[in-house]
């Protein structure tokens, strides 16, 4: 499943911005939880450290002043916008369940900034806290003088959480912060003390390697000598920020394992069997909805390093000219990568490679998925290249690769004991002569894998330990796999292979342009697949496998996807709503159903209004039908607000089966906003009046779960349907019954698959 990230469908940029601005106060609850009220501080340039901070009338001043306060549960340290500190913020206490200390911003302007200018290890801090949520700062560590050969670059990070203490410490929140200009050393666990230069630096072991950068999630000991028990951190989130500029890392996760001189060896993060009892990983991780680009550093290397942990989520970033890897795991479990775009990796700094994406030493449980890789030095690496870890399992599948200049698909799975499935990828190549190669120890079976090529021989690495099995090649390829007794050849008859754009950038993936290497009908590999059991269910843009006979090869079932409506209601005519304007039902009996100059007489929406009763069971009813029920993965965007006083039960939206029966339904009512998880209500949040929230249902037919966010933050994830529903039928705005007062509906998007880049 998937999120919607700072997706722009305002009439203009200056209506967004206005909106914006609105929607940056915006608090919601998560469900099933309710946040303790605590005391609101004020901190600003021109405040005093005498005053109580307690408003913003009194505010402090200093960065000092705040990392000597001991902050309560559910405290609030809010920073003027526009305002600049030198040095580091490194607030004390820590928050509860359900009641964490928050850091943001207030005011209008640009995010409050805090420089570390490289006089402090971390220019944001935590250490032995927990539950803490830190939102819209804008952070950067670059020590301001030295000279372009690495002598500047230290033990720096952005933001630093931090952990020695022995124990489980939960809950942290990074969101919509700006992380840059990070000159971050680069320290690699081996290879050659021959390449050391200023600023990097080989054979450093584990816990003294690729910790610095952008954002970094760090646990060590108080002692080496005698390690104690083990401190894990627990509940992260990354999200919906920029990381730009940060060696090593853009993110990077790291378990202490104890393997540096001196040290007591403990092995928590790491692994020397895939059931490794010392294995003591980071548990439930997610990086979403986040850009990170490298482009002007020289010391940029990993964009995504996710290490030490178990239960992980990488899903819809944009990852953008990054050395060495993408997206990287190393000694982890149980970790999904999905629906990232990521371009322009390339060799940084003594490193070895430039791939998108790489399940790394030690993984188990990796599915790699639905991820759009183009324009870089390497493709996917599957590097369990340690043949003294003789364990490793990864799934690859529906991932599309293009424009790679070197190698498309690395197996090095030097280990035995190593297993890799690898099915339904389009891979396009069109200067590359290297489609797969490596060495594989373990087993790795390619299947419905679609192999494009402009070079007429590229290598297909053929060895006994790997099955090619009815994968697809194009028709000029001369070194097709000979053990591939099922292969189909032929002209793939994509939709567009020569597109050059428009790709992701820092208002998410333009995943949808990968749908140009969707097959045409009449294609030889449409129905041509093998039937791969747990397929997951759905191709690459969120239709259902397989749409025909079979399912297809390659990462797409036949056609690209669409967007099946979309409405901002700017071009109608002020007044009242007729049914059937463009294409809508419109049921007002007794009520009224308007289109109204709000926000502006150039970015109008529609008000449903409800003062008596009247349209039976569909009441006030702004609905969208579907002759063909929509089946996959959908993906329904709308603004919505109320602004009335009577706050009565309004569904902003509810999706209907084809039988006429709510499937999924969200409602906005007496200031709370409600969504069904099966057939349980839950409240996950409130709302205020006047102002706009954005409604992301992203609505999986085929797995029967659907994913809700609000204003770019997920708040249900797989939640599961009140009722069966194999198609949408409908999707409804409306009030009934007894029900009373106006709710406002704009930028309605429905969209088939996925909403990244739509």
């Amino acid at each position: 499943m998937i999120v919607n990230r700072r997706l722009v469908s305002r009439a203009t940029a200056a209506a967004l911005c206005a909106l914006a601005v609105v929607l940056a106060s915006i608090v919601l609850v998560p469900a099933q939880r309710a946040y303790a009220a605590g005391t609101t501080y004020y901190v600003s340039t021109s405040g005093n450290d005498s005053n109580a901070g307690t408003s913003t009338s009194a505010p402090w001043r200093s960065l000092s002043k705040v990392n000597s306060t001991t902050f309560q549960p559910g405290d609030v340290i809010r920073l003027e916008a526009g305002d600049s500190w030198t040095g580091q913020l490194w607030p004390k206490g820590s928050g509860t369940d359900g009641t964490p200390i928050s850091i943001d911003s207030y005011g209008t302007g640009a995010k409050p900034k805090i420089a570390g200018q490289g006089t402090v290890g971390d220019a944001v801090r935590l250490n032995n806290q927990q539950y803490w949520e830190i939102r819209n700062l804008d952070v950067s560590n670059e020590v301001p003088t030295g000279t372009t050969d690495g002598s500047k670059l230290g033990d720096f990070r952005g933001i630093g959480v931090h952990g020695d203490n022995g124990q489980t410490l939960h809950h942290f929140v990074i969101d919509s912060v700006d992380v840059h200009d990070v000159t971050g050393e680069v320290k690699w666990v081996g290879g050659s003390t021959a390449g050391n230069k200023p600023g990097i630096t080989f054979q450093q072991g584990w816990d003294r390697s690729k910790d610095t950068g952008g954002i970094a999630f760090l646990t060590g000991v108080q002692n080496v000598s005698a390690p104690g028990a083990p401190t894990v951190l627990d509940d992260i989130t990354v999200e919906n920020s920029t990381i730009k500029n940060t060696s090593f890392a853009g993110i990077v996760t790291k378990q202490y394992a104890g393997d540096a001189p001196g040290a007591v060896y403990t092995g928590w993060g790491k692994r020397a069997t895939a059931t490794d009892p010392n294995f003591t990983p980071y548990t439930d991780v997610t990086f979403r909805g986040n850009y990170i680009t490298q482009a002007n550093t020289s010391y940029g290397c990993n964009g995504i390093y996710l290490t030490g942990v178990r239960g992980g989520l990488v899903e819809g970033n944009v990852i953008d000219r990054v050395g060495v890897s993408g997206v990287e795991t190393n000694m982890a479990d149980s970790v999904i990568v999905q629906h990232n775009e990521i371009m322009g990796t390339h060799l940084s700094s003594g490193g070895a490679d430039q791939n998108g994406l790489d399940p790394d030493i030690g993984t188990t449980n990796q599915l790699f998925q639905y991820n759009y890789l183009h324009d870089n030095g390497d493709g996917i690496l599957l590097c369990a290249c340690n043949t003294a870890v003789k364990f490793g399992s990864v799934v690859v599948r529906y991932n599309v690769v293009t424009g790679t200049s070197r190698w498309n698909l690395n197996m090095s799975q030097g280990a035995t004991g190593t297993v890799a499935n690898v099915y339904n990828n389009t891979f396009y190549n069109t200067a590359s002569t290297i489609m797969v190669t490596g060495g594989v120890g373990g087993t790795a079976t390619l299947t419905d894998n679609l192999f494009v090529s402009g070079p007429n021989s590229p290598q297909f690495l053929q060895q006994s330990t790997i099955t090619y099995r009815n994968n697809g090649y194009s028709s000029n390829l001369t070194t097709v796999p000979t053990s591939d007794a099922t292969r189909k050849v032929g002209s793939p008859m994509f939709v567009n292979p020569s597109v050059t754009g428009p790709y992701g950038d820092e208002n998410g993936p333009r995943l949808s342009t990968a749908a140009n290497f969707a097959l045409q009908s009449g294609s030889p590999f449409v129905d041509a697949g093998a039937t791969i059991t747990g397929n997951g269910g759905l191709d690459f843009a969120g239709s259902p496998v397989p749409i025909g006979n079979g399912p297809e090869i390659g990462a797409f079932e036949r056609g690209a996807p669409g967007i099946a409506f979309t409405d901002t209601f700017d071009n109608l005519a002020t007044g009242a709503l007729t049914n059937g304007t463009n294409g809508w039902r419109v049921i007002s009996t007794n009520n009224d159903i308007s289109v109204v100059e709000t926000p502006s007489a150039t970015d109008k929406s529609v008000r449903l209004t409800r003062t008596v009763d009247g349209g039976g069971t569909d009441g006030t009813n702004l609905a969208r039908l579907f002759s063909t029920p929509m089946q996959g993965l959908v993906t329904i965007e709308t603004q919505v607000m109320r602004n009335d006083s009577q706050a009565g039960w309004f569904g902003l939206p509810y999706v209907y089966n084809a039988d006429g029966v709510q499937a999924v339904s969200v409602a906005f009512a007496r200031g709370q906003i409600h969504a069904y998880q099966g057939t349980t209500d839950s409240v996950i949040g409130t709302y205020t009046n006047g102002k706009w929230y954005r409604v992301t249902l992203t609505v999986d037919t085929v797995n029967q779960s659907f994913d809700l966010d609000i204003d770019g933050r997920r708040v249900l994830t797989d939640a599961a349907f009140r009722t069966s529903m194999p198609g949408i039928a409908k999707i409804a705005w409306y009030s009934n019954g007894g029900e009373r007062g106006s709710a406002h509906v704009d930028d309605v998007r429905i969209s088939r698959g996925s909403a990244y880049g739509q």
